[in-house]
């Protein structure tokens, strides 16, 4: 498809009709059509499982609607002619991106400077004794995974509450938990935060694009991490779902409740949780990205760890691969918006997440 533009003619996506980046599998398309296409061949390859449509084929894929529906999207990306072929036999990229390669012997002082709060208080740490008997209790122990490993894998490196004399985190313990579900909602989304902001590789992405980042991301990294932190069922049943609030809110809350029991029941252990995480946060379809080709090349990465990861560590369960993928729709599925309403509206005011996540940003850079 082009568009005539006075004398010039633009090159418009042929899956969403947003500008195109080039010819890519075969097709004009733009950078993020592009990239759903090849993370969509190559997860094909790694799960056999299919995307599957809600409303039966009939989604409209344009500019504003592409990622409501990765069902139709796929199917848009074929009827237009992308090869498959041409993903299956390209050649993975060998990068020698500075963000892809961190020094392993970084200082602990130097980490905890990293996370340190901008209001200056001191950060509470969690001991080695109290979350290795958390795990316990939850069941997600790692194994015996040496800390110098962990350090080698840039996603994973000094991200996981294990290794706490790693790790300050702004969470002591379950067992101390704020009270008031919303205060504990409060402290987990900018636990979240804090989060991506330990890992190397994002923090050398420029300004932009780790601001976009995370306003794309944020409402998934927090519900992985309510689930990683356990945050109480019972507790987000009674503090946002009232008979007395919007249907659509209710609706949302018990979507919440549902993933939080899933990944639960998963058995879900940290180095999954790391790579969840990373996999929601590196969005290489965000409109906008300066470098959107590297944040596709973090998100395959860490793609591939986890299924090493799963296929090394988990090799009694066949189907764990998929099923933790499987997980990520439904969690995409709960509303940003009702997830500010029902559990951040009370802490934050009306202040928008992403406004807030914006001028954190910004004032990590000054």
């Amino acid at each position: 498809m082009e568009e005539a533009i006075g004398h010039k003619t633009e090159s418009l996506c042929k899956v969403c009709g947003d500008k195109a980046s080039g010819k890519h599998y075969g097709v004009s398309s733009c950078d993020g059509c592009r990239g759903f296409f090849k993370r969509s061949i190559r997860r094909y390859i790694f799960r056999n499982l299919e995307y599957v449509c809600k409303e039966s084929g009939r989604c409209v894929v344009d500019v504003t609607r592409r990622n409501q529906c990765q069902a139709c999207r796929f199917k848009k990306c074929l009827q237009v002619n992308m090869k498959r072929d041409a993903v299956q036999h390209e050649r993975a990229p060998r990068s020698s991106h500075p963000a892809l390669h961190y020094p392993v012997d970084k200082p602990t002082s130097h980490i905890k400077q990293d996370l340190a709060l901008r209001d200056g208080r001191k950060e509470d740490e969690v001991s080695s004794s109290e979350e290795i008997s958390q795990e316990k209790r939850d069941g997600t122990s790692d194994g015996p995974m040496s800390v110098n490993a962990r350090l080698e894998l840039p996603i994973l490196s000094n991200v996981e509450p294990k290794h706490a004399g790693l790790v300050p985190v702004d969470l002591p313990c379950m067992s101390v938990f704020a009270e008031n579900t919303y205060e504990s909602a409060a402290k987990l989304l900018f636990l979240a935060i804090k989060w991506a902001r330990t890992i190397p590789s994002f923090l050398q992405l420029s300004q932009r694009d780790q601001s976009i980042l995370l306003e794309e991301s944020w409402s998934e990294l927090f519900v992985l991490t309510a689930s990683q932190w356990a945050l109480p069922v019972d507790e987000v049943n009674n503090a946002v779902a009232p008979t007395s609030r919007h249907p659509v809110l209710e609706e949302d809350a018990r979507k919440l409740r549902e993933v939080i029991s899933r990944l639960n029941m998963l058995r879900v252990d940290h180095t999954e949780h790391a790579c969840l995480k990373a996999l929601v946060l590196f969005k290489a379809e965000s409109r906008g990205l300066c470098e959107p080709a590297h944040v596709e090349l973090l998100q395959d990465q860490t793609h591939v760890m986890l299924h090493e990861y799963c296929a090394e560590r988990q090799s009694h369960q066949k189907a764990r691969f998929g099923k933790l993928l499987l997980a990520l729709p439904a969690i995409q599925n709960i509303s940003r918006r009702s997830l500010e309403e029902l559990l951040f509206k009370q802490t934050v005011g009306e202040v928008a997440i992403d406004k807030l996540l914006g001028d954190l940003a910004k004032a990590s850079y000054t």
